[in-house]
This record gives C-alpha cells, structure tokens and sequence, in this order.
C-alpha cells in the first residue's frame, strides 16, 4: 500500500535540450518532457536547464518541461546569467511549491560559479524540503569547494529543520566523496550508471526523516534524449 506522505522524485541531467542533434530542438525538449511523464514522478530534480537563452531560441524550459510534462508547479534555480538569459537548474512537481529560495554559492576557484535551491512542498499535508543542485566539473579543486559550499547550506537546513530533506543533483563526483565531506546525509546510491557508460555522478542525498526506497534508473539515453539517465527513488516519511 502506498503511504500517503511519499512521493517518486527524480533527478536528471537534461543538456539543455542539445544532445540530440547537438544544438537545441524542440524536438529534443518534447522528447524529454515525455521522459519525465514516462518515468512516473511527481517531483523531479533538472540540471543543465536554460531560461531566455540564445542558444535554446529564448525558451523558458523550466515553464514548457511543467506545461507538457503535468507537473504544474515549477521553480527556476539560476546558476549564472548566459547568453542574454539565465543558466541553471529546477524543481518541477506534481505537488504545491509552499516556499522556495536559491543560494549562490561563495566560490573562488570555481570561476564558473554554481548555486543550489529548494522548494519546500505540501505532499498531503507533509512539508518537504527538496534540493537541487549542480557542483562544478571545471577541476577537482573547484569540486571540492563547491561540495563543501553545498554542505555548509545542507547542514545550517538540517540545524533549522531537523525534520530533514532530500538533495538531488549532478554532484561531478562519486558518492564516496560525497559521503566524506556530508556525513550527515545518505546518499540513495552508490554503483547506479547515470552518466554515459562509466560513472555514478548523479545522486539523492537524504537526511533527518526523509528516506528512499525503491532507487532505481530510468534509461533516457538510448534515444539520446540527454546524455544522463534519469535517477528516480521513492521518498518517504520515516
């Protein structure tokens, strides 16, 4: 029987809606919106996501992905300004959006810069904070601070909210690094192939009461709607 306070969340690496041909499609991006209605979640996790840019035509992805995927509620988490609109990742949900925020990281060495959001949801009268985020693959340092940027954020939420939170992401490095630098939050996998052939980059990280069950990968990459599989796991009040 399905609990009444859980839901399936996902977490996906879209590449803007560019792998396909290698430049953005909308094609591509109806492609991926029926990836998420396939994959069976309510709340899903995007990186990779372009708002008003020149190189995706001046789409608003987070608004089409809501519209033609049916999940209505959406919250645009930007990274950087980029190429006369925005750059970053978003939460798109089947459930209500009660309060959202995004925190741009504090980085040096990261030239890129990155950030991380949350939206807290009402899943049948059970507020749930879900985070996204994106950390660097410019080099192993940058990595590295941008993990600890998102930890030092994680743990101030886990102080404020010990009810907890699931944190999504493509974090550009293997869960045992992950684990090492935040202890206090499990991550949901640690040998699910998300990336190309070769790697477990994207991941759900869960602290406090929030738990997973039923983790498992959702193929997107044979029709290569993206070059990520999509990462879904059901979440659960303990």
């Amino acid at each position: 029987m399905k609990r009444k306070d859980s839901f399936m969340l996902g977490s996906f690496n879209i590449c803007s809606a560019h792998f396909q041909e290698k430049r953005y499609t909308d094609k591509n991006l109806r492609l991926i919106a029926g990836k998420i209605r396939e994959s069976g979640a309510d709340v899903v996790a995007l990186q990779e996501v372009d708002r008003g840019a020149e190189r995706s035509k001046g789409v608003d992805m987070p608004d089409r992905l809501s519209e033609m995927s049916g999940l209505h509620h959406h919250y645009f988490i930007k990274i950087r300004d980029f190429e006369g609109g925005e750059y970053g990742t978003a939460i798109l949900s089947r459930f209500p959006i009660h309060e959202a925020a995004t925190l741009q990281y504090p980085v040096k060495v990261a030239t890129q810069g990155t950030s991380c959001g949350y939206v807290v949801l009402d899943v049948n009268g059970w507020l749930v904070t879900v985070f996204n985020t994106h950390l660097s693959v410019e080099s192993e340092d940058a990595n590295t601070e941008t993990l600890d940027c998102l930890r030092d954020i994680l743990r101030k939420r886990l102080e404020e909210h010990p009810e907890g939170f699931a944190c999504c992401g493509d974090f550009n490095t293997l869960p045992d690094k992950v684990e090492e630098h935040i202890p206090f939050a499990a991550p949901v996998q640690h040998d699910l192939i998300t990336y190309a052939d070769r790697s477990a980059i994207d991941n759900i990280l869960c602290a406090g009461e929030v738990r997973a069950e039923d983790v498992h990968v959702f193929d997107t990459q044979y029709d290569n709607s993206s070059d990520h599989h999509m990462l879904l796991a059901q979440i659960y009040r303990a």
